[in-house]
Formats: structure tokens, C-alpha cells, sequence
């Protein structure tokens, strides 16, 4: 017998004294595990210790000095009011969208889903130096015709505040919201509708009072998931509150580490980093638990109909198509826009036929002289990041939802095999508690996570020299995306029926092959999916970067960053135009290759 049209032969792998192939997965598995420890326990190392006194005991000082610090309740605060009103305003999007999608018969749904698409695409941190060219006090486009066309002395507007943070970054989180909360709507009976509209409820109450209380468990999983990713993201909190002096927890830490006056703070850095993963987890046990509760609300049973869509009247597919292309035009749409606008002039200036004239490409020559390492680097954190977290994920994800079978044993001189028990080398708890830990590495923010592995790089450097490489930041990442490749392929793997496994094991194919050669081609899109996204994530990843890149590491979003930090604009929206594209072409591509290549 065999696979893939004989090029690989399961008699012969059978015949092996041992099967290296699993062997090598548990290694996998213990390196996955081994890197999602490694933050917590660098940082624990570095906040009990006193790095400027060399002293080798422990100490609660850095603690104390956090706590103690005049900063610490105003960002406690900012940071709390960050997550909250951020999860509020993507609820507000994330929801009605989902509910359009799922339960109405609205046109060009495949328009919506397009939109949404895009969204995901477009990283955060163009969108806010978009905003910045558009609302900055002192020359932003839209203060400039307030002053002009309405004579005022002062700028209504004024981009630098907690509350832009919070509503650029609830839009931005409300596309990756929308396809959480998706898949809870499409498993909602539609007869339950229905038979409330059959007994004259209105269709308001009865989503407020069947559809919505129904899909809570898949809301507030949602809410308490992104409000971990609220508080984590560098973004908007870099961009529009450190020119403000608006702290919150990430840009706390970041300013630790980078300060411009005296020397870093890395053991006060790494008390703060542990204090915020603390809160952290102290969300995503909502999150467990509201996964947890979802069975309670289960509505899905065997004598389900084909689900049928509730109709709109006229009049409530323009508002909503209004509501969808009011979004669009504000969370990436405009802001875009003014990239492109801001990236052919010296400064900004209001769009005149004369402004018009001046429109050049300079910029854009600039930018692309820059652009051979930075693309070097890039491709090289879009390749290994995705592949790694893949293949780590893949691994971890057969460990913890599949037994490990016993290897099957000869009988006298002849090659029988006997039928191998499913009993696990890896017992329940053990990959329960596995999946438990991979699922609890979310409770750690981007930024907590870099800092760890910038002290790791730091731990290991005589050894083994990646603390001013890549590789660190492919490291990084790669544990980072982990926890999410691992999601997305474990619900994937349990829908492969354990029969597949035994039927090999009858043929005499022991676990490593069966793994290589059967599992990961059935999962095969699904492991395409994660590859693709998550090497568009680090295309567009901006945090662990900034943290760990120094100039000749430095990748295009680091980049951009510093180029519009550094007073140069215009080259930051050309660099950005171009970043745009790169990942326009990298979707349309991947459009293509999945709708068309059978895996």
C-alpha cells in the first residue's frame, strides 16, 4: 500500500524498529511548549531581580517601584478604559454585521464579506497615521478647511485622545469580530424566529430576546478575547497617545525599555509586563469559561432544516447597506485616501487643482531605495513565522486532541501486526492540561510576550547569537501566532473521525506516518488557511517588531513607524502606499490559489 502514488511506502515505514516520525513530533511538541514558557519565566527572572545592584537574591523592588509609580493609576486606568470601550464600539459593528451576514437575506452578501476582507487586511497602524494627516491639530487636512471655510482661530479637531484610540481600534477589531461571532448566528435555528413572529412579536424583541441571548456565550467570548488584544495592540496607543503623553500599559513599557534619558528599566518593565499578563488572564478565564457554557445554549439537533434567511423590506436593506459602506468609507477607505494624498506632497495642504499640480512621485523614490533590506527582512518573517507556528501547531494540535496509539508489535519472524489499543501515550489530563496551557498563552499581550523574549535573547546570546538577528523576531512570532494556528487546526482535526487512524493501524502504519501521510493532507486547506493569514498577520505585525528590530533587522512596518515619528510624512504614507499593495496582491493571490488548487 501506498501514498501520494508510491512516494512514500507504508509497508516500508512499518518495517522500521522505531517510528521516528513521532519522535520527532513530541520534540516538536516539547519546543512549542518550551517557547510558550519562555516569556512568563524570563520575565519573572528579570522582575525579581535587581539588575543595577548585581545583586543575585530575589527582591520585590520592581514591583514596588511599579506600583508605587505616579503613573501607574493613570494607566491602569487608560488601559481598562482602552479595553472596555474598545470591545464596545467593535460590538456595535461586529455584531449588526454578523447578524446581516447569518440571519437576513441581504444582496451582495459576498460584497459585505469583501469589505470585511479587506479590513483585516489593512493594518492598523496605516490606518492611524492616515487619521493623524487628517485630524492632527497643528496641519491636519480637516482643521485646515475648518479654519479656512469657517474662520476659526482654533482646531476642532484633535486626533491625540483616548477616546480616537478607542474608536479606530474598535472598527479595526470588528472584521476579525465579525468571523468569531459568524459561525454561532449560522447555527441558530431560524424556526425560532418564526414561531415568535407567528405569536406577533416584533422582530426587534425577538432578536433581543431569543437570537442575541442564544449567541452570548459566542459574544462574550468575543468581547473578552479582543479586550485582551485591546489592551495589547501598539498601534493606535503609540501613534495617537504618546505625542499626548496618553499612556497606557503598552506604550508604559515600550518607554521603559526605549527610554531617551538615562538607562532602560528592564526590571520594572518586566513587574509591569507580568502585572498586565495577570489581568490578562484573569480575562481569558471568561473567555474559557463563556466556551465552556456554550453547550447550554445549544439549539443545533439532528432533524434540523435547511436554515432559511428572515426578509428585509426595502427600506431596511438601504440602511443597512449605508450602515456597511459608512464603515468601510471610515475605517479604511478615508484614511487610505490620505496616504495616498499625503504620499505625493511636501507637506500637507488641502486638495486645490494648484496642490494638484504638485502631486509628485519623490516620495515614493525614496521610499523604494529603502526598500531592498526591509523587504529582505520582511520576507524572511513571512516565511519562517507562518511555517513554524504551522508545523508547531499541527503537532501540538494531534497531541492534544488525538491519543497517541502504542506502536504495533511482531509476531515470530513474519511482519504481523496486531490491532494497537487507542490508549494514550499521553493520558486525558495531560492533553486536556496541553491544550489548556497552548489556549492560556493568549493571556500574554504581544508586548509582555516580546519583552520576554528580548531578555531570553539577552539569556542566550553567548550561546547562541540571535539577539541582534531576525531570527529573534521570527521566534517571537512564531510563538505568538501559535496559539492561533493551533485553534484553527485543532477544530479541523476533530472533525477527522479516530477511524481514519484505526484503519492505518490495522494495515500495520504506525502513528508518525499516519500523521504525515493521511491527517495533514486531509486538513490540507485548513493548514493553507493558517499558513496564508498568518503570513498576511506578519506582513502587517507591528508590535513584537518594534520591540525587537534594530536598523539592519528593521521591517516595513517598523519602518514606516519610524519614518513618521522621525518628521518624515511623506515617505511614511509612500512606504505605506506601498505596503498597502503588497498586501492587496498577497489576498487577490491567495483568492485565487484556494479557490482554484485542490488540497
Amino acid at each position: 500500500m501506498s501514498v501520494s502514488g508510491g512516494a512514500v511506502s507504508w509497508s516500508a515505514l512499518a518495517r522500521l524498529p522505531r517510528d521516528p516520525i513521532a519522535l520527532v513530533i513530541r520534540a516538536l511538541v516539547a519546543v512549542a511548549v518550551f517557547l510558550l514558557a519562555v516569556p512568563i519565566f524570563a520575565l519573572l527572572s528579570s522582575s525579581l531581580s535587581d539588575v543595577q545592584s548585581n545583586d543575585s537574591g530575589l527582591t520585590l523592588a520592581n514591583f514596588q517601584a511599579v506600583l508605587a509609580h505616579p503613573l501607574f493609576a493613570p494607566v491602569a486606568w487608560n488601559t481598562l478604559m482602552l479595553g472596555a470601550g474598545t470591545v464596545a464600539v467593535m460590538l456595535v459593528f461586529a455584531v449588526p454585521f454578523a447578524w446581516l451576514f447569518t440571519r437576513s437575506d441581504l444582496p451582495r452578501k459576498d460584497l459585505l464579506l469583501a469589505l470585511i476582507t479587506v479590513n483585516v487586511a489593512i493594518p492598523s497602524f496605516l490606518v492611524a497615521i492616515g487619521y493623524i494627516f487628517l485630524f492632527n491639530p497643528s496641519n491636519g487636512l480637516a482643521n485646515q478647511v475648518a479654519r479656512d471655510v469657517f474662520g476659526l482661530t482654533t482646531s476642532p479637531f484633535n486626533i491625540y485622545s483616548l477616546g480616537w484610540m478607542i474608536v479606530l481600534q474598535g472598527a479595526a477589531l470588528a472584521a476579525p469580530a465579525f468571523f468569531m461571532i459568524v459561525p454561532c448566528l449560522q447555527a441558530i435555528d431560524v424556526a425560532l424566529e418564526e414561531a415568535a413572529a407567528a405569536s406577533g412579536v416584533r422582530r426587534r424583541m425577538t432578536t433581543l430576546r431569543i437570537v442575541l441571548p442564544l449567541a452570548a456565550p459566542a459574544i462574550l467570548a468575543a468581547g473578552a478575547y479582543y479586550f485582551i488584544i485591546a489592551i495589547e495592540m501598539f498601534d493606535y496607543a503609540s501613534m495617537l497617545g504618546m505625542p499626548a503623553r496618553i499612556f497606557v500599559a503598552s506604550t508604559w513599557l515600550y518607554q521603559m525599555i526605549n527610554a531617551g534619558t538615562g538607562l532602560p528599566r528592564y526590571g520594572e518593565a518586566a513587574a509591569l509586563g507580568l502585572l498586565v499578563a495577570a489581568g490578562s488572564l484573569l480575562v481569558s478565564l471568561v473567555y474559557l469559561w463563556s466556551i465552556g457554557k456554550a453547550a447550554r445554549y445549544a439549539v443545533v439537533t439532528g432533524k434540523r432544516q435547511r436554515q432559511q434567511t428572515l426578509r428585509l423590506n426595502a427600506g431596511a436593506k438601504i440602511t443597512a447597506w449605508a450602515f456597511i459602506f459608512a464603515y468601510a468609507l471610515f475605517s479604511f477607505v478615508l484614511p487610505v485616501l490620505m496616504l495616498l494624498w499625503a504620499s505625493g506632497q511636501p507637506f500637507m495642504q488641502l486638495p486645490t487643482p494648484l496642490a494638484l499640480s504638485r502631486w509628485s512621485l519623490e516620495a515614493y523614490h525614496e521610499a523604494f531605495a529603502q526598500l531592498p533590506p526591509l523587504l529582505y527582512n520582511n520576507l524572511i518573517v513571512m516565511l519562517a513565522v507562518p511555517t513554524i507556528s504551522v508545523a508547531l501547531a499541527a503537532c501540538v494540535a494531534w497531541a492534544g486532541a488525538r491519543p497517541l496509539p502504542t506502536l504495533p508489535r511482531k509476531r515470530g519472524r513474519e511482519n504481523r501486526f496486531t490491532l494497537p489499543r487507542l490508549r494514550g501515550r499521553v493520558g486525558r489530563g495531560q492533553r486536556r492540561g496541553l491544550d489548556l496551557f497552548v489556549m492560556m498563552a493568549i493571556a500574554v499581550p504581544s508586548i509582555v510576550s516580546a519583552l520576554g523574549f528580548l531578555y531570553f535573547g539577552l539569556a542566550i546570546y553567548r550561546a547562541i547569537p540571535i539577539y541582534t538577528t531576525v531570527w529573534l523576531i521570527v521566534l517571537a512570532m512564531s510563538t505568538r501566532y501559535l496559539t492561533w494556528a493551533n485553534r484553527t487546526i485543532s477544530s479541523n482535526l476533530l472533525q477527522v473521525h479516530p477511524e481514519i487512524e484505526e484503519a492505518c493501524a490495522t494495515s500495520g502504519v504506525r502513528p508518525g506516518p499516519t500523521f504525515v501521510c493521511v491527517l495533514l493532507p486531509t486538513i490540507g486547506r485548513a493548514l493553507l488557511y493558517s499558513w496564508f493569514w498568518l503570513a498576511l498577520l506578519s506582513l502587517r505585525e507591528l508590535t513584537i517588531p518594534i520591540m525587537l528590530a534594530r536598523p539592519d533587522t528593521a521591517v516595513l512596518a517598523t519602518a514606516i513607524w519610524s519614518l513618521n515619528s522621525a518628521g518624515n510624512p511623506d515617505v511614511a504614507a509612500a512606504m505605506s502606499m506601498i505596503l498597502v499593495c503588497i498586501t492587496v496582491v498577497m489576498v487577490f493571490l491567495f483568492h485565487k490559489v484556494a479557490g482554484q488548487r485542490e488540497i
